[in-house]
């Protein structure tokens, strides 16, 4: 039984920072790249609102998204309030403006460096983007797990749209919550042990991709 919530809760974690993640990326490579390449008057301001959207609290993004899928949320006729698709979300809107911010800066500081003579030799602006994003596919793994490692790891989110159903949506961080309010330590530290294991092979595997 132990071993089965266990499995459990690290499959619906997995499921739903992958899902997330994989999300995020694709949503934050052409928007990190357009603002980075681009000068508009606004855009300091955008990437100042963005910055600071990276440390927005799990717990007020799992509100925000509870307004969206709510019954009286736009999106509440779908139905996926309680369930993974609500806590994919949720993560969603945590990690994404980290992506955005380290994608844009890292494009713009290649971008602004190989410029002048990618143009020179005939490249246009989509070009030298297209070229970038092949190239600096090492940077977006990066960026990949930092996200992923920020999404596992938060438990407000997940608690506030996924209501921590067992057999659902109860993952490592809402199962150590439930099982140390019960008193079912054993089960809470197995887990808390668990989710260290993963953070520190997480940390170490970005830290490894840096050094390439």
């Amino acid at each position: 039984m132990i071993e089965e919530k266990i499995f459990e809760a690290i499959f619906i974690s997995f499921y739903v920072s992958t899902s997330a993640t994989l999300l995020s990326l694709l949503f934050s490579l052409p928007i990190g790249g357009i603002i980075a390449i681009n000068n508009f008057p606004s855009k300091k301001t955008l990437l100042a609102i963005i910055n600071s959207l990276t440390a927005i609290p799990p717990v007020c993004a799992g509100l925000i998204c509870y307004l969206i899928v709510s019954r009286a949320g736009p999106l509440g006729w779908m139905e996926i309030l309680y369930t993974p698709i609500a806590m994919i979300i949720a993560q969603f809107i945590i990690i994404t403006p980290i992506m955005i911010s380290l994608i844009s800066s890292n494009i713009q500081e290649e971008y602004y460096s190989y410029k002048e003579e990618l143009i020179s030799y005939g490249a246009s602006s989509s070009d030298i983007i297209k070229l970038l994003l092949v190239n600096k596919y090492k940077l977006y793994f990066t960026i990949s797990i930092i996200g992923f490692g920020r999404a596992i790891s938060e438990y407000g989110a997940a608690v506030i749209v996924g209501g921590s159903i067992d057999h659902l949506t109860r993952n490592i961080t809402t199962t150590i919550g439930q099982e140390t309010s019960k008193g079912n330590i054993f089960l809470a530290l197995k887990l808390g042990i668990i989710l260290i294991i993963i953070s520190f092979i997480i940390s170490f595997m970005s830290q490894l991709s840096n050094k390439k």
